[in-house]
Protein backbone atom coordinates (compact mmCIF):
# COMPACT_ATOMS: atom_id res chain seq x y z
CA UNK A 1 0.00 0.00 0.00
CA UNK A 2 1.40 3.38 -0.98
CA UNK A 3 1.21 6.32 1.41
CA UNK A 4 2.50 9.89 1.06
CA UNK A 5 5.84 10.09 2.83
CA UNK A 6 4.78 13.14 4.81
CA UNK A 7 1.27 12.03 5.76
CA UNK A 8 2.08 11.38 9.43
CA UNK A 9 3.77 14.77 9.69
CA UNK A 10 0.85 16.45 7.90
CA UNK A 11 -1.59 14.87 10.34
CA UNK A 12 0.53 15.98 13.30
CA UNK A 13 0.55 19.53 11.95
CA UNK A 14 -3.24 19.59 11.44
CA UNK A 15 -3.89 18.28 14.95
CA UNK A 16 -1.51 20.89 16.37
CA UNK A 17 -3.22 23.71 14.48
CA UNK A 18 -6.83 22.70 15.03
CA UNK A 19 -6.84 21.88 18.74
CA UNK A 20 -5.68 23.30 22.03
CA UNK A 21 -3.75 21.13 24.47
CA UNK A 22 -7.01 20.30 26.23
CA UNK A 23 -8.88 19.59 22.96
CA UNK A 24 -6.26 17.30 21.44
CA UNK A 25 -7.44 14.02 23.05
CA UNK A 26 -11.02 14.63 21.88
CA UNK A 27 -9.91 15.52 18.35
CA UNK A 28 -7.72 12.43 18.28
CA UNK A 29 -10.58 10.16 19.34
CA UNK A 30 -12.73 11.52 16.50
CA UNK A 31 -10.18 9.92 14.17
CA UNK A 32 -9.56 6.77 16.22
CA UNK A 33 -6.26 8.11 17.58
CA UNK A 34 -5.19 8.08 21.22
CA UNK A 35 -3.14 11.21 21.97
CA UNK A 36 -1.10 11.14 25.20
CA UNK A 37 -1.98 13.60 27.98
CA UNK A 38 -0.39 17.02 28.12
CA UNK A 39 3.01 17.17 29.80
CA UNK A 40 4.94 20.29 30.64
CA UNK A 41 7.62 20.92 28.03
CA UNK A 42 6.13 18.59 25.39
CA UNK A 43 4.75 20.42 22.36
CA UNK A 44 1.38 19.70 20.79
CA UNK A 45 3.06 18.52 17.60
CA UNK A 46 5.30 16.10 19.50
CA UNK A 47 2.28 14.66 21.31
CA UNK A 48 0.59 14.11 17.94
CA UNK A 49 3.75 12.59 16.50
CA UNK A 50 3.96 10.18 19.43
CA UNK A 51 0.37 9.07 18.85
CA UNK A 52 1.01 8.55 15.13
CA UNK A 53 4.35 6.75 15.51
CA UNK A 54 4.35 3.18 14.22
CA UNK A 55 0.99 3.44 12.48
CA UNK A 56 0.63 1.33 9.34
CA UNK A 57 -0.28 2.95 6.01
CA UNK A 58 -3.86 1.70 6.33
CA UNK A 59 -4.12 3.12 9.83
CA UNK A 60 -2.75 6.50 8.68
CA UNK A 61 -5.15 6.51 5.74
CA UNK A 62 -8.12 5.78 8.00
CA UNK A 63 -7.03 8.48 10.48
CA UNK A 64 -6.73 11.00 7.63
CA UNK A 65 -10.13 10.03 6.27
CA UNK A 66 -11.88 10.28 9.63
CA UNK A 67 -10.11 13.48 10.60
CA UNK A 68 -11.01 15.00 7.23
CA UNK A 69 -14.69 14.14 7.76
CA UNK A 70 -14.67 15.52 11.29
CA UNK A 71 -12.98 18.79 10.30
CA UNK A 72 -14.75 19.21 6.97
CA UNK A 73 -11.36 19.06 5.24
CA UNK A 74 -12.10 17.69 1.77
CA UNK A 75 -8.46 17.38 0.68
CA UNK A 76 -7.45 15.49 3.82
CA UNK A 77 -10.38 13.11 3.51
CA UNK A 78 -9.47 12.45 -0.13
CA UNK A 79 -5.84 11.84 0.85
CA UNK A 80 -6.94 9.21 3.33
CA UNK A 81 -9.27 7.56 0.84
CA UNK A 82 -6.50 7.46 -1.78
CA UNK A 83 -4.33 5.49 0.65
CA UNK A 84 -7.16 3.10 1.56
CA UNK A 85 -8.00 2.49 -2.10
CA UNK A 86 -4.45 2.15 -3.41
CA UNK A 87 -4.47 -1.67 -3.37
CA UNK A 88 -7.72 -2.06 -5.32
CA UNK A 89 -8.73 -1.46 -8.91
CA UNK A 90 -9.56 2.15 -9.80
CA UNK A 91 -12.53 3.46 -11.74
CA UNK A 92 -10.71 5.20 -14.57
CA UNK A 93 -11.42 8.63 -15.98
CA UNK A 94 -12.52 6.99 -19.24
CA UNK A 95 -15.14 4.98 -17.38
CA UNK A 96 -16.25 8.00 -15.35
CA UNK A 97 -16.75 10.06 -18.50
CA UNK A 98 -18.77 7.26 -20.08
CA UNK A 99 -20.87 6.97 -16.92
CA UNK A 100 -21.51 10.71 -17.12
CA UNK A 101 -22.72 10.29 -20.71
CA UNK A 102 -25.34 7.81 -19.45
CA UNK A 103 -26.93 10.68 -17.49
CA UNK A 104 -26.92 13.10 -20.42
CA UNK A 105 -27.66 16.53 -18.94
CA UNK A 106 -29.75 15.32 -15.97
CA UNK A 107 -27.76 14.01 -13.01
CA UNK A 108 -30.45 13.50 -10.43
CA UNK A 109 -33.96 13.80 -11.87
CA UNK A 110 -36.30 15.43 -9.38
CA UNK A 111 -33.58 16.09 -6.79
CA UNK A 112 -31.79 19.42 -6.45
CA UNK A 113 -28.34 18.99 -8.08
CA UNK A 114 -26.79 21.75 -5.94
CA UNK A 115 -27.86 20.06 -2.71
CA UNK A 116 -26.92 16.58 -3.92
CA UNK A 117 -23.47 17.54 -5.18
CA UNK A 118 -22.89 19.82 -2.19
CA UNK A 119 -23.14 16.88 0.20
CA UNK A 120 -20.08 15.32 -1.41
CA UNK A 121 -18.01 18.13 -2.94
CA UNK A 122 -17.04 21.58 -1.50
CA UNK A 123 -18.81 23.48 -4.25
CA UNK A 124 -19.57 26.50 -2.02
CA UNK A 125 -15.84 27.08 -1.60
CA UNK A 126 -14.77 26.44 -5.20
CA UNK A 127 -14.80 28.99 -7.99
CA UNK A 128 -16.06 27.70 -11.30
CA UNK A 129 -13.69 27.57 -14.23
CA UNK A 130 -13.80 30.82 -16.23
CA UNK A 131 -16.13 32.45 -13.66
CA UNK A 132 -14.02 34.39 -11.17
CA UNK A 133 -15.79 35.53 -8.04
CA UNK A 134 -18.73 33.15 -8.44
CA UNK A 135 -18.93 29.89 -6.53
CA UNK A 136 -19.32 26.60 -8.31
CA UNK A 137 -22.60 26.11 -6.43
CA UNK A 138 -24.01 29.26 -8.06
CA UNK A 139 -22.87 28.14 -11.49
CA UNK A 140 -24.48 24.71 -11.09
CA UNK A 141 -27.73 26.41 -10.10
CA UNK A 142 -27.50 28.77 -13.08
CA UNK A 143 -26.70 26.16 -15.73
CA UNK A 144 -28.44 23.02 -14.45
CA UNK A 145 -31.46 24.35 -12.51
CA UNK A 146 -32.46 27.72 -13.99
CA UNK A 147 -31.28 26.81 -17.49
CA UNK A 148 -31.34 22.99 -17.65
CA UNK A 149 -29.28 21.66 -20.51
CA UNK A 150 -26.60 24.36 -20.41
CA UNK A 151 -24.20 21.88 -18.77
CA UNK A 152 -24.17 18.17 -19.37
CA UNK A 153 -23.17 15.79 -16.59
CA UNK A 154 -19.74 15.10 -18.07
CA UNK A 155 -18.93 18.82 -17.85
CA UNK A 156 -20.31 18.90 -14.30
CA UNK A 157 -18.07 15.96 -13.32
CA UNK A 158 -15.10 17.82 -14.70
CA UNK A 159 -15.94 20.97 -12.73
CA UNK A 160 -16.54 19.31 -9.35
CA UNK A 161 -13.59 16.89 -9.59
CA UNK A 162 -15.67 13.72 -9.99
CA UNK A 163 -13.40 12.52 -12.80
CA UNK A 164 -10.44 12.24 -10.43
CA UNK A 165 -11.84 11.97 -6.89
CA UNK A 166 -11.69 8.86 -4.75
CA UNK A 167 -13.65 5.83 -5.85
CA UNK A 168 -15.60 5.97 -2.59
CA UNK A 169 -16.81 9.52 -3.27
CA UNK A 170 -17.60 8.75 -6.91
CA UNK A 171 -19.60 5.72 -5.79
CA UNK A 172 -21.59 7.77 -3.30
CA UNK A 173 -22.32 10.30 -6.05
CA UNK A 174 -23.78 7.58 -8.29
CA UNK A 175 -25.74 6.08 -5.40
CA UNK A 176 -27.26 9.46 -4.56
CA UNK A 177 -28.05 10.23 -8.20
CA UNK A 178 -29.95 6.95 -8.53
CA UNK A 179 -31.95 7.38 -5.34
CA UNK A 180 -35.71 6.99 -5.88
CA UNK A 181 -36.25 10.54 -4.60
CA UNK A 182 -35.01 11.56 -8.03
CA UNK A 183 -36.01 8.71 -10.31
CA UNK A 184 -38.39 5.79 -9.90
CA UNK A 185 -39.68 2.89 -11.90
CA UNK A 186 -38.31 1.94 -15.33
CA UNK A 187 -36.36 5.21 -15.63
CA UNK A 188 -34.33 4.40 -12.52
CA UNK A 189 -33.78 0.75 -13.44
CA UNK A 190 -32.86 1.44 -17.08
CA UNK A 191 -30.34 4.09 -16.06
CA UNK A 192 -28.73 1.77 -13.49
CA UNK A 193 -28.42 -0.97 -16.11
CA UNK A 194 -26.82 1.44 -18.59
CA UNK A 195 -24.31 2.62 -15.98
CA UNK A 196 -23.52 -0.96 -14.99
CA UNK A 197 -22.63 -1.86 -18.55
CA UNK A 198 -19.93 0.81 -18.31
CA UNK A 199 -18.76 0.10 -14.75
CA UNK A 200 -18.25 -3.61 -15.45
CA UNK A 201 -15.25 -2.74 -17.63
CA UNK A 202 -13.40 -1.69 -14.47
CA UNK A 203 -14.77 -4.50 -12.33
CA UNK A 204 -17.55 -2.67 -10.49
CA UNK A 205 -21.32 -2.73 -10.40
CA UNK A 206 -24.24 -0.92 -8.78
CA UNK A 207 -26.06 -3.63 -6.84
CA UNK A 208 -29.50 -3.36 -5.28
CA UNK A 209 -28.76 -3.51 -1.55
CA UNK A 210 -32.08 -2.37 -0.06
CA UNK A 211 -35.31 -0.69 -1.01
CA UNK A 212 -37.28 2.35 0.05
CA UNK A 213 -41.02 2.56 -0.45
CA UNK A 214 -40.73 -0.37 -2.83
CA UNK A 215 -37.99 1.19 -4.98
CA UNK A 216 -34.40 -0.07 -5.14
CA UNK A 217 -31.46 1.53 -3.33
CA UNK A 218 -28.17 1.00 -5.17
CA UNK A 219 -24.66 0.54 -3.75
CA UNK A 220 -21.40 0.51 -5.69
CA UNK A 221 -19.55 -2.78 -5.19
CA UNK A 222 -16.71 -4.65 -6.87
CA UNK A 223 -17.77 -7.47 -9.12
CA UNK A 224 -17.20 -10.71 -7.28
CA UNK A 225 -18.48 -14.23 -7.00
CA UNK A 226 -19.46 -13.70 -3.39
CA UNK A 227 -22.94 -14.55 -2.12
CA UNK A 228 -25.81 -12.35 -3.18
CA UNK A 229 -27.50 -10.33 -0.48
CA UNK A 230 -26.10 -8.91 2.74
CA UNK A 231 -25.37 -10.94 5.88
CA UNK A 232 -28.02 -10.39 8.54
CA UNK A 233 -27.58 -12.93 11.35
CA UNK A 234 -24.39 -14.23 12.91
CA UNK A 235 -24.92 -17.01 15.46
CA UNK A 236 -21.61 -18.47 16.55
CA UNK A 237 -19.25 -19.90 19.19
CA UNK A 238 -21.66 -22.72 20.07
CA UNK A 239 -20.22 -24.67 22.98
CA UNK A 240 -23.19 -26.50 24.45
CA UNK A 241 -26.75 -27.62 23.70
CA UNK A 242 -28.19 -26.48 20.42
CA UNK A 243 -30.03 -23.18 20.94
CA UNK A 244 -33.68 -22.88 20.05
CA UNK A 245 -34.21 -19.96 17.72
CA UNK A 246 -37.38 -18.05 17.01
CA UNK A 247 -38.30 -14.87 15.16
CA UNK A 248 -38.92 -11.74 17.19
CA UNK A 249 -40.06 -10.23 13.88
CA UNK A 250 -40.27 -12.66 10.96
CA UNK A 251 -40.87 -9.83 8.48
CA UNK A 252 -37.62 -8.10 9.43
CA UNK A 253 -35.73 -11.39 9.95
CA UNK A 254 -35.06 -10.41 13.59
CA UNK A 255 -34.22 -13.52 15.60
CA UNK A 256 -34.41 -14.33 19.30
CA UNK A 257 -32.83 -17.20 21.26
CA UNK A 258 -35.66 -19.00 23.06
CA UNK A 259 -33.55 -21.44 25.07
CA UNK A 260 -29.90 -22.45 25.58
CA UNK A 261 -28.89 -18.84 24.89
CA UNK A 262 -25.74 -19.26 27.00
CA UNK A 263 -24.38 -21.87 24.61
CA UNK A 264 -23.92 -19.47 21.69
CA UNK A 265 -23.30 -15.84 20.82
CA UNK A 266 -25.40 -13.65 18.53
CA UNK A 267 -23.76 -10.62 16.91
CA UNK A 268 -26.57 -8.08 16.85
CA UNK A 269 -24.93 -5.17 15.07
CA UNK A 270 -25.28 -4.41 11.34
CA UNK A 271 -22.82 -6.37 9.23
CA UNK A 272 -21.06 -4.12 6.73
CA UNK A 273 -20.20 -4.86 3.13
CA UNK A 274 -16.53 -4.42 4.07
CA UNK A 275 -16.62 -7.54 6.25
CA UNK A 276 -16.15 -8.01 9.98
CA UNK A 277 -12.92 -7.09 11.75
CA UNK A 278 -11.64 -8.52 15.01
CA UNK A 279 -11.62 -4.98 16.46
CA UNK A 280 -15.34 -4.62 15.63
CA UNK A 281 -16.12 -7.95 17.26
CA UNK A 282 -14.19 -6.87 20.37
CA UNK A 283 -16.10 -3.55 20.47
CA UNK A 284 -19.37 -5.50 20.37
CA UNK A 285 -18.19 -7.84 23.15
CA UNK A 286 -16.98 -4.90 25.27
CA UNK A 287 -20.52 -3.47 25.30
CA UNK A 288 -22.05 -6.66 26.70
CA UNK A 289 -23.14 -6.72 30.36
CA UNK A 290 -20.51 -7.99 32.76
CA UNK A 291 -17.54 -7.66 30.38
CA UNK A 292 -14.51 -5.78 31.69
CA UNK A 293 -13.92 -3.11 29.01
CA UNK A 294 -10.16 -3.18 29.55
CA UNK A 295 -9.98 -6.96 29.16
CA UNK A 296 -12.49 -7.44 26.34
CA UNK A 297 -10.12 -8.79 23.68
CA UNK A 298 -8.70 -11.45 26.01
CA UNK A 299 -12.04 -12.61 27.41
CA UNK A 300 -13.63 -12.77 23.95
CA UNK A 301 -10.71 -14.85 22.71
CA UNK A 302 -11.17 -17.27 25.61
CA UNK A 303 -14.93 -17.52 24.98
CA UNK A 304 -14.42 -18.26 21.29
CA UNK A 305 -11.67 -20.75 22.02
CA UNK A 306 -13.99 -22.60 24.42
CA UNK A 307 -16.26 -23.43 21.47
CA UNK A 308 -13.53 -25.27 19.58
CA UNK A 309 -13.82 -29.04 19.51
CA UNK A 310 -10.31 -30.32 18.79
CA UNK A 311 -6.63 -29.61 19.32
CA UNK A 312 -6.31 -28.99 15.57
CA UNK A 313 -9.00 -26.28 15.63
CA UNK A 314 -7.45 -24.65 18.70
CA UNK A 315 -4.01 -24.65 17.08
CA UNK A 316 -5.35 -22.99 13.92
CA UNK A 317 -7.18 -20.37 16.01
CA UNK A 318 -4.17 -19.63 18.25
CA UNK A 319 -1.69 -19.51 15.36
CA UNK A 320 -3.89 -17.11 13.39
CA UNK A 321 -3.80 -14.55 16.19
CA UNK A 322 -0.14 -15.10 16.98
CA UNK A 323 0.86 -14.50 13.33
CA UNK A 324 -1.48 -11.72 12.28
CA UNK A 325 -2.65 -9.73 15.29
CA UNK A 326 0.74 -7.92 15.53
CA UNK A 327 0.78 -7.26 11.77
CA UNK A 328 -2.79 -6.27 10.99
CA UNK A 329 -3.77 -4.85 14.39
CA UNK A 330 -7.20 -3.20 14.13
CA UNK A 331 -7.49 -4.28 10.47
CA UNK A 332 -7.36 -8.00 11.35
CA UNK A 333 -10.34 -9.87 9.86
CA UNK A 334 -12.26 -11.75 12.53
CA UNK A 335 -12.04 -15.54 12.42
CA UNK A 336 -15.37 -16.69 13.80
CA UNK A 337 -15.72 -20.25 15.11
CA UNK A 338 -18.72 -22.57 15.11
CA UNK A 339 -21.02 -20.43 12.97
CA UNK A 340 -24.55 -21.64 12.19
CA UNK A 341 -25.06 -21.76 8.44
CA UNK A 342 -28.27 -23.79 8.27
CA UNK A 343 -30.63 -24.08 11.18
CA UNK A 344 -33.00 -27.01 11.50
CA UNK A 345 -35.56 -26.36 14.23
CA UNK A 346 -36.18 -30.06 14.76
CA UNK A 347 -33.97 -32.62 16.42
CA UNK A 348 -32.74 -34.70 13.50
CA UNK A 349 -33.39 -38.07 15.13
CA UNK A 350 -37.07 -37.14 15.58
CA UNK A 351 -37.63 -36.31 11.92
CA UNK A 352 -39.86 -38.76 10.10
CA UNK A 353 -40.66 -37.21 6.76
CA UNK A 354 -37.26 -35.83 5.71
CA UNK A 355 -33.56 -35.83 6.46
CA UNK A 356 -32.10 -33.07 8.60
CA UNK A 357 -30.16 -30.21 7.07
CA UNK A 358 -26.49 -31.06 6.59
CA UNK A 359 -23.60 -28.79 7.51
CA UNK A 360 -25.56 -26.84 10.08
CA UNK A 361 -22.38 -25.33 11.53
CA UNK A 362 -19.11 -24.21 10.00
CA UNK A 363 -15.84 -24.66 11.89
CA UNK A 364 -14.68 -21.14 11.03
CA UNK A 365 -16.08 -18.26 8.98
CA UNK A 366 -14.44 -15.06 7.80
CA UNK A 367 -16.44 -12.14 6.39
CA UNK A 368 -13.99 -10.31 4.13
CA UNK A 369 -14.31 -7.13 2.04
CA UNK A 370 -16.60 -7.08 -1.00
CA UNK A 371 -19.05 -9.55 0.54
CA UNK A 372 -16.60 -12.44 0.35
CA UNK A 373 -17.30 -15.27 2.80
CA UNK A 374 -14.53 -17.74 3.54
CA UNK A 375 -15.31 -21.05 5.25
CA UNK A 376 -12.48 -23.00 6.88
CA UNK A 377 -13.16 -26.60 7.86
CA UNK A 378 -10.95 -28.87 9.97
CA UNK A 379 -11.65 -32.48 9.04
CA UNK A 380 -11.26 -35.32 11.50
CA UNK A 381 -12.11 -38.96 10.95
CA UNK A 382 -15.84 -38.27 11.44
CA UNK A 383 -15.94 -36.53 8.07
CA UNK A 384 -15.09 -39.74 6.24
CA UNK A 385 -16.36 -42.51 8.47
CA UNK A 386 -19.35 -43.87 10.35
CA UNK A 387 -18.97 -45.85 13.57
CA UNK A 388 -15.22 -46.09 13.01
CA UNK A 389 -15.46 -47.48 9.48
CA UNK A 390 -14.70 -45.68 6.19
CA UNK A 391 -17.95 -44.42 4.68
CA UNK A 392 -18.56 -43.30 1.12
CA UNK A 393 -21.95 -41.99 2.26
CA UNK A 394 -20.36 -39.66 4.81
CA UNK A 395 -17.84 -38.46 2.25
CA UNK A 396 -20.56 -37.91 -0.39
CA UNK A 397 -22.64 -35.87 2.04
CA UNK A 398 -19.64 -33.66 2.79
CA UNK A 399 -18.71 -32.96 -0.84
CA UNK A 400 -22.36 -32.41 -1.76
CA UNK A 401 -22.67 -29.75 0.95
CA UNK A 402 -19.42 -28.17 -0.31
CA UNK A 403 -20.82 -27.93 -3.82
CA UNK A 404 -23.94 -26.17 -2.59
CA UNK A 405 -21.88 -23.65 -0.64
CA UNK A 406 -19.57 -22.93 -3.56
CA UNK A 407 -22.48 -22.46 -5.92
CA UNK A 408 -23.93 -19.99 -3.40
CA UNK A 409 -20.70 -17.96 -3.62
CA UNK A 410 -18.78 -19.10 -0.54
CA UNK A 411 -15.11 -20.03 -0.60
CA UNK A 412 -14.33 -23.29 1.22
CA UNK A 413 -10.91 -24.46 2.39
CA UNK A 414 -10.41 -27.78 4.17
CA UNK A 415 -7.59 -28.91 6.42
CA UNK A 416 -7.01 -32.44 7.63
CA UNK A 417 -6.70 -32.35 11.41
CA UNK A 418 -3.31 -34.08 11.17
CA UNK A 419 -2.01 -31.09 9.14
CA UNK A 420 -2.61 -28.77 12.07
CA UNK A 421 -0.57 -30.58 14.70
CA UNK A 422 3.13 -31.29 14.92
CA UNK A 423 6.15 -29.87 13.15
CA UNK A 424 5.50 -27.62 10.16
CA UNK A 425 1.88 -26.83 11.08
CA UNK A 426 2.58 -23.17 11.85
CA UNK A 427 4.44 -22.62 8.55
CA UNK A 428 1.65 -24.32 6.62
CA UNK A 429 -1.00 -22.10 8.27
CA UNK A 430 1.07 -19.00 7.50
CA UNK A 431 1.47 -19.99 3.83
CA UNK A 432 -2.26 -20.50 3.54
CA UNK A 433 -3.22 -17.12 4.98
CA UNK A 434 -0.51 -15.29 3.03
CA UNK A 435 -2.02 -16.61 -0.19
CA UNK A 436 -5.57 -15.92 1.02
CA UNK A 437 -4.62 -12.31 1.84
CA UNK A 438 -3.04 -11.91 -1.59
CA UNK A 439 -6.22 -13.20 -3.22
CA UNK A 440 -8.34 -10.73 -1.26
CA UNK A 441 -5.86 -7.82 -1.42
CA UNK A 442 -5.22 -7.73 2.33
CA UNK A 443 -1.66 -6.74 3.18
CA UNK A 444 -0.43 -8.63 6.27
CA UNK A 445 2.94 -6.85 6.24
CA UNK A 446 1.74 -3.29 6.57
CA UNK A 447 -1.88 -3.64 7.65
Amino acid sequence: MSVPADLAERLASIIQQRATNAQMPSLGLSAGLTIPPHQEGVSKRDRAREALAGKSPRELGEIARRLGVHLGDYDLEETGLAVLESDSAPITEITRRDVAKCFGDDLCGQQDPVALVGRLFPIQNLAAEFFSGRSLAREIEQHMVRNPGDWDVEYLFQQIGALTCSRDRFGHLLEAALHPLGRRGPEQIDLAEAINRVLRRDGYILNIEAEESGYPIYRLQPLSRGPTGSPKNLIFASNGPKPEIGFADAINNDIVILSNASSCLVYDRPLKRDGLLWSELVDWWRARPGVDPGDAARTLGLRLRASLASDAERYLFDTYFRLYRPKLKDALPAIIPQVYLHYDPAVVKLLRHRAGLRRQRMDFLQLLPNNQRVVIEVDGAQHFSREGEPSLVAYAEMVSADRELRLAGYEIYRFGSNELVGAGASDMIERFFERLWTLHKINPTTG
